[in-house]
């Protein structure tokens, strides 16, 4: 089984219900992307993923990302080199924006396609092409002055709230955002930070520290810090979500080239290899699932990719000793024996789980291990789904230690290694290890 775990964006293109059951065969979790479409059109795809879920057996996970005080251009313009362009001329939504504009800053739009310098209270472009509606726009090192919560972004939020499973906070730039997501969408929702603002880039290991899990969202990011220092960021944020317990996604241009070839470049399989192997949790796929042309072929390509880099991990020693510092603390002493033991013994793991702090501990060692995990709380269902060789189940697993032998056929395991802690829910419990 692939451990990596993959995340798909809906759109257009994946409609069709056939298409769709095919992706998330290989999938796991679905992103809806709040910066396109109605709240109707989400129902309905969101209807679809239910349905798929419990035609497929597995849990796939609702995951909305929000709009953000992201900046747009809302007209369609041809741009021309060298040219000079009033503000007004590009409609920016919302028209404040344009008070964050300083004499010489860089402007970019479109993901970087288009690069515009502001002289003289204009924008002089410097490159030309047809520029189309509604395209993002970034001014390099620097964010607009704008809430983190929108007012959009509130009532996108009161709708997502008591319908998905997960929500992706775009362009957070403090941990404080968090405290204000949560009072909209409250405890149960799983939360995750986007790394995509100068200011994230700084304090991410604070952002680590209070929500679910990190999206290294590499698309803005790269246009809001110098783009040479990307790798090595990205490298630290993986890292650091390790450290933490919590989860990381590698996203933005994995598989861009697919969009419109069946064929990817060579440089984005590296890319997605070298993901895998530095860790991430999962990858994802943006505009190659919901507008392009070839789905299906992205997203298996993705697959084979992620289980070629997963057979190479080598020495899982290796990726062990990365947390030799935390080996004072009991439970990661027996997580750490319980992979070994699950190593030794050529065995997958069984993890019964409330909160979900052990299943957690036992991704973060990378091993060769599955690790299968069944909990009671929906929430801990859904957030370890995002982990790393976690596959879990929701269901009730007491009284533990009468139900072996049931919970090793509700996984088909000829045998296993359980790692638990008893009594259960409470953080404070001794951990056990039954072979």
């Amino acid at each position: 089984m692939r451990k990596t775990k993959i995340v798909v964006t809906l759109g257009p293109s994946l409609d069709d219900y056939d298409l769709l059951k095919e992706v998330f065969r290989f999938a796991n979790v679905a992103r809806f992307n709040f910066s396109h479409g109605s709240h109707r059109e989400h129902e309905k795809r969101l209807k679809l993923i239910r349905e798929l879920e419990e035609e497929l057996k597995k849990p796939i996970v609702a995951m909305a990302d929000t709009k953000g005080p992201e900046v747009r251009i809302k007209r369609a313009l041809n741009v021309e080199k060298g040219a000079l362009y009033d503000f007004s001329e590009f409609a920016f939504e919302p028209k404040d924006a344009v008070a964050s504009f300083e004499e010489g800053d860089v402007v970019f739009v479109d993901d970087g396609n288009f690069m515009f310098i502001v002289e003289n209270g204009q924008l002089r472009a410097m490159n030309g092409g047809a520029l189309k509606e509604n395209k993002g726009v970034i001014i390099k090192g620097k964010g607009f002055d704008l809430p983190s919560i929108t007012k959009r972004d509130a009532e996108d939020l009161e709708f997502i709230s008591s319908r998905f499973d997960a929500v992706a906070q775009s362009f957070v730039r403090s941990p404080k955002d968090y405290n204000e997501l949560r009072a909209i969408v409250g405890e149960d929702v799983v939360a995750v930070a986007k790394i995509e603002t100068k200011e994230a880039s700084r304090v991410y290991e604070s952002l680590v520290e209070v929500y679910d899990g990190v999206m290294v969202a590499r698309g803005d990011l790269a246009l809001s810090i110098p783009v040479e220092e990307l790798p090595s960021l990205q490298h630290r944020i993986v890292g650091v979500a390790k450290k933490h317990l919590k989860f990381s996604i590698i996203a933005t241009q994995l598989l861009e080239s697919m969009t419109s070839s069946p064929f990817p470049m060579r440089s984005e399989v590296i890319d997605i290899y070298n993901a895998v192997m530095s860790g991430a949790d999962g990858i994802m796929l943006s505009g190659e699932t919901a507008a392009g042309f070839y789905p299906l072929e992205a997203v298996r390509l993705m697959h084979t990719i992620a289980l070629k880099a997963e057979s190479e991990f080598g020495e899982r020693q290796a990726h062990l000793l990365q947390y030799h510092e935390h080996m004072n603390e009991y439970k990661n002493v027996i997580s750490f024996s319980a992979v070994n033991m699950a190593s030794v013994l050529s065995s997958s793991i069984i993890a019964p789980t409330v909160h979900g702090t052990t299943p957690r501990k036992l991704s973060r060692l990378r091993s060769d291990a599955d690790i299968y995990t069944i909990t009671p709380n929906k929430r801990t269902y859904r957030l370890l789904t995002f982990f790393y060789a976690v596959f879990p189940k929701l269901g009730d697993f007491e009284p533990i230690f009468e139900r072996f032998e049931e919970l090793k056929a509700m996984f088909e395991l000829p045998k296993a290694v359980f790692v638990f802690g008893y009594p259960p829910g409470n953080h404070k419990t001794n951990t056990i290890i039954y072979i």
